[in-house]
């Protein structure tokens, strides 16, 4: 593996998180992050979580200039567009003129950062997960200019890390955020409606959710057949509305006959033999996520 001089710009949970899981994966991490509180609080983190697995921990400093001698930055700042815009603007004075620029956004165009900086070959959004160091998955955005060199590079960094990086398309909240923010704006809609927030958590936590982490919603809807999701998509609407109109993706899957797993055809196309792997696969998953939530803890 290439050890690879980074900066991450911004030391809060995200960024913090990011640098931890460099490092220990052998790169050199400097963290660029101005404000005391939120350097000292990296700080007591980095000594909490231990010393990295390979490399060292990362420097903390409050100077953006230090991103001048990195060959990998990436900005881990606030949520902000304006406020990104002006630190892009600066990245791209002092950063190398080849070095790769990534951002951490969540939900932000990624070409409205690359327009303040020369050279918008070289960026690209890498959305990572809380926490960093732990969440396999990083959605991976090329911007309109993206080079192929760059995005190539930076799957190879976050591989030889540990991650799954995926690529997806540029746009607002790209696929996780629209998928996970569909879930929080229901589970919040069910309060406002007078379920108790432990009991919204306790059930999502305790149904469908080991069974979307042992598969994803698309496999998992095949196994239940798509016909029957029509139909509850149907009693949803209309008992709460148009916000549960079934996607046409769907009503047409269901018209054409590819109802899943039972049909052979669904989201996914299945042989015999594969219909029943997927089942297996689902239900050994979902007893080692279910064990492992019923372990008891350890003490430090």
């Amino acid at each position: 593996m290439t050890r690879i001089r980074t900066a991450v710009v911004g030391g809060g949970i995200m960024g913090g998180g990011i640098a931890i899981a460099l490092a220990r994966a052998g790169h050199e991490v400097t963290v660029i992050e101005p404000d005391e509180g939120a350097a000292a609080s990296l700080k007591d983190r980095l000594r909490a979580d231990g010393p990295p697995t390979a490399g060292e921990t990362p420097t903390i400093t409050p100077d953006l200039e230090a991103v001048s001698s990195a060959r990998l930055v990436i900005e881990a700042a606030p949520e902000d567009l304006a406020l990104k815009q002006r630190l892009w603007t600066r990245l791209g004075s002092l950063a190398l003129v080849d070095a790769i620029l990534a951002s951490n956004t969540s939900s932000l165009d990624i070409d409205r950062l690359a327009e303040c900086v020369p050279q918008p070959s070289r960026v690209l959004a890498t959305h990572w997960f809380n926490p960093a160091y732990e969440v396999e998955c990083v959605e991976v955005a090329p911007g309109t200019a993206t080079s192929n060199d760059v995005l190539e590079n930076v799957i190879d960094v976050l591989r030889q890390a540990g991650k799954r990086p995926v690529i997806v398309r540029n746009g607002a909240g790209f696929v996780a955020n629209r998928i996970q923010f569909a879930a929080i704006r229901e589970a919040l809609l069910c309060i406002e409606e007078g379920i108790s927030a432990e009991s919204v958590d306790e059930i999502v936590s305790s149904s469908f959710a080991p069974r979307l982490a042992a598969l994803g919603p698309l496999a998992n809807a095949d196994l239940g057949g798509l016909d029957t999701y029509l139909a509850i998509f149907e009693v949803l609407r209309a008992a709460h509305g148009e916000r549960f109109s079934p996607p046409s993706i769907l009503s047409a899957l269901v018209a054409e006959g590819r109802l899943g797993v039972k049909s052979l055809a669904g989201v996914f196309d299945y042989t015999p033999a594969s219909a029943r792997e997927v089942a297996t696969r689902r239900d050994d998953r979902l007893s080692r996520i279910i064990a492992s939530a019923h372990e008891p803890a350890v003490d430090s």
